[in-house]
């Protein structure tokens, strides 16, 4: 059974990013390696300031029974808030959630303050507490440092499982204690009866270490050193829901930070980091917008003297502020050209006939023809300011032409307006640097010859048995370019760990994160997991995913010496099509959040993660959907999980729908041709004793990964 936990951290500074939360995830990582009959699931963290309000908001939130929740999925059984808890006057959390509780649990509030106590006399000075909320939710206030707060968890820890054991029995607890019972009934004394087993992240297991040192992370994935005979069968991750996968990965990383960059720096899929305010007015003089004559619009139709000609990048010579235009007089101009002194409107060519021309006197019998008298015609008649684009017309002197959260787009309207605004550096944010990998010792890089009996054969179709070439990283790389990354291309690497490890820790100074493929399953050579919890100390948030396909994607935190900053890393399926489903599912959001695309400036800017859950505003951002009238035969639903298939969502403009069908009717993982003209992923539901099937007609949600299709 897996217990939902949420982590809450109150602190202003944090909240504000003037300061990296360490208490969050140091208890994070105190449950998710706890050795207990029972895993604990990490489904809700954030980060709120000191603020009374707030604290009992998204307490009460996490801790809402089952019968008012909005959707299926798990509810916090344990919430643990860390910071606050001390005696200034800005420490109000204790203050903000008793309130909330149904029943107080001053026993086990005082089991973690005497654990402290034997190891520092300042616990005195904290005001612990603990109770239920809701009759469905232990909440714990510990508090804000990393030592102290999983010091006090530690204390506890051991009896969590069966405090909310006791808490979710509706029809007593007797259950819960068969063990005890019968030995009571055999006569056995208490003395010698079976002691609980201590959790794995107990005060014993830590007394060799430094103050406030938490053990190597090991985690719970197969172990390196044994042989194949002990590994696993069964996987020890359980297996949580696609949504709070995404808020696990969205919750994890953090916006890149932003860099001046002279225009000719800035590429497509970049984000501007701060508002763009023109420094000059464009136009910046009154200009043409026609080719013709400008006028004094209040002459009207008629005959006039032609006074020149006024042509882009240049005025009419004999026109200026001292001598301007008078009634009577035309001039010649070219759109884009400045309105001579005078002159307040433009009438088109098309709207007047040549009466007289003559050699330029100026150059003899060789001169060109100048025009010397126009008639404009009735269908010439302008009013002032006609055809004329007035000074700032385009862009005003002062005026934010693009702002903060602003994606750099291919169809060039922002690179535009950046270059005329009069800048000449602009604060993007920095695009990532992500690393890619295919792992397998059957994966050949398709620039490789091929091998056969030690024989090199550069000819096609000459591939070694047993031997695959390697798709997923050009199509992941493809993937990572169409979002505005830099790539680190890291190659093929074997089926070692001691190779991925090496490879994967030069790799992570040089790039914000790394996707790597294959090696995340049950297999005997499948290394990533252990890998990255006994090699590299990382933290593996979730390791397996109920979806079909890409059940066994893999995300994990990799701590840095810099304690404010952590790289992430994707472990994807091998399997093409499992790579690439959870590439647009959770990689590709996660690179857009990176990259800004929620950084708006102001009280508008959207909240990415709340409740544990992806907002709405967020996911349209960063994963956006619609929904569309399934077409096609009928599709038998999976029991078991939620199936992602791949579609052809189309924009129907004689109905003013969106439709979607299958591209492929085979649809499995290893087949990566189904993903060809696909633009979306059908998003199908588990199937249910009342709802087997999905039939044309239906509306589905589906997820949009390419641009769509009209019809």
């Amino acid at each position: 059974m897996s217990i939902p936990v949420g982590i809450l951290t109150v602190s202003d500074k944090c909240s504000k990013g003037q300061a990296a939360d360490t208490s969050g995830p140091a208890l994070a990582q105190v449950l998710t390696y706890a050795q207990s009959a029972k895993r604990w699931t990490i489904v809700a963290t954030s980060v709120v300031p000191d603020d009374k309000q707030q604290i009992h908001d998204t307490v009460q939130n996490w801790c809402r029974p089952r019968a008012f929740s909005d959707d299926d999925e798990p509810l916090c059984r344990l919430v643990i808030v860390t910071g606050g808890t001390g005696i200034s006057p800005s420490d109000v959390t204790v203050g903000a959630i008793e309130p909330l509780f149904t029943k107080q649990l001053p026993a086990l509030a005082t089991a973690m303050v005497v654990g402290s106590l034997n190891i520092t006399p300042m616990a005195a000075l904290s005001q612990v507490a603990a109770g239920v909320v809701n009759d469905v939710a232990i909440v714990l206030a510990v508090p804000g440092s990393k030592k102290g707060s999983t010091e006090n968890v530690q204390q506890v820890l051991p009896v969590l499982p069966h405090a909310i054991d006791t808490l979710m029995a509706r029809s007593g607890t007797r259950h819960l204690h068969p063990a005890e019972e019968a030995d009571i009934a055999a006569g056995q004394k208490t003395s010698e009866r079976r002691q609980p087993a201590l959790c794995g992240c107990s005060r014993e297991e830590t007394k060799d270490l430094p103050d406030g040192e938490m053990p190597m992370a090991t985690g719970v994935s197969n172990d390196l050193g044994a042989s194949v005979v002990h590994r696993k069968r069964k996987s020890p991750y359980p297996m949580i829901p696609v949504s709070t996968a995404l808020s696990l990965v969205l919750s994890s990383v953090a916006v890149m930070d932003p860099v001046e960059l002279p225009l000719s720096d800035i590429q497509p899929g970049q984000v501007i980091a701060k508002d763009v305010v023109a420094q000059e007015n464009v136009p910046g003089y009154p200009a043409s917008v026609m080719d013709g004559y400008a006028v004094v619009a209040a002459d009207g139709p008629g005959s006039y003297a032609v006074r020149g000609s006024s042509t882009a990048g240049s005025t009419a010579d004999a026109v200026t502020e001292d001598n301007p235009l008078k009634p009577g007089q035309i001039v010649r101009i070219t759109t884009g050209a400045p309105m001579p002194p005078g002159a307040d409107a433009v009438v088109m060519v098309e709207d007047t006939e040549l009466l007289l021309a003559d050699r330029d006197a100026n150059n003899g019998a060789d001169g060109e023809e100048e025009e010397q008298q126009v008639r404009i015609l009735d269908s010439g008649t302008v009013q002032p300011g006609q055809h004329v684009r007035a000074i700032g017309h385009d862009l005003s002197k002062g005026a934010t032409v693009l702002h903060a959260g602003d994606v750099v787009t291919t169809v060039g309207g922002e690179i535009g307006t950046l270059a005329v605004s009069g800048n000449r550096t602009f604060s993007v944010y920095t695009a990532p640097r992500i690393a890619v990998m295919s792992t397998g010792d059957e994966v050949v890089d398709v620039s490789s010859p091929n091998v056969n009996d030690g024989n090199v054969d550069l000819s096609p179709g000459a591939l070694a048995y047993g031997a695959i070439r390697d798709c997923n990283r050009p199509a992941l790389v493809a993937g990572l370019k169409a979002l505005g990354c830099e790539i680190m291309d890291l190659g093929v690497v074997r089926d070692d760990p001691d190779l991925i490890a090496q490879t994967i820790r030069g790799a992570l100074d040089q790039c914000q994160g790394i996707i790597t493929t294959g090696g995340v399953s049950m297999g005997e050579r499948d290394w990533l997991k252990p890998v990255v919890e006994q090699r590299l100390g990382g933290h593996i948030r979730f390791g397996r995913v109920a979806m079909k396909p890409s059940k066994p994607t893999t995300f994990a935190t990799i701590p840095t010496d810099d304690e404010k900053t952590k790289k992430f890393i994707f472990a994807l399926p091998g399997n093409p099509v499992s790579a690439l489903v959870a590439f647009h599912m959770f990689v590709a959001p996660a690179v857009r959040l990176l990259s800004g695309y929620m950084k708006r400036d102001g009280p508008a800017a959207a909240k990415i993660v709340y409740d544990g859950r992806v907002t709405q505003e967020a996911l349209c951002v960063l994963r956006p959907s619609v929904v569309a009238a399934f077409e096609g035969p009928d599709v038998t639903l999976d029991r078991v999980r939620p199936e992602y298939v791949r579609g052809s969502l189309v924009w129907n403009q004689r109905t003013c729908k969106w439709t979607v069908r299958m591209v492929d009717q085979k649809q499995q993982s290893s087949r990566v041709a189904s993903m060809q003209r696909s633009n979306a992923l059908i998003s199908l539901p588990r199937g249910a004793n009342n709802k087997g099937t999905v039939t044309s007609g239906e509306l589905v949600t589906a997820v949009v990964i390419a641009p769509p299709h009209f019809s």
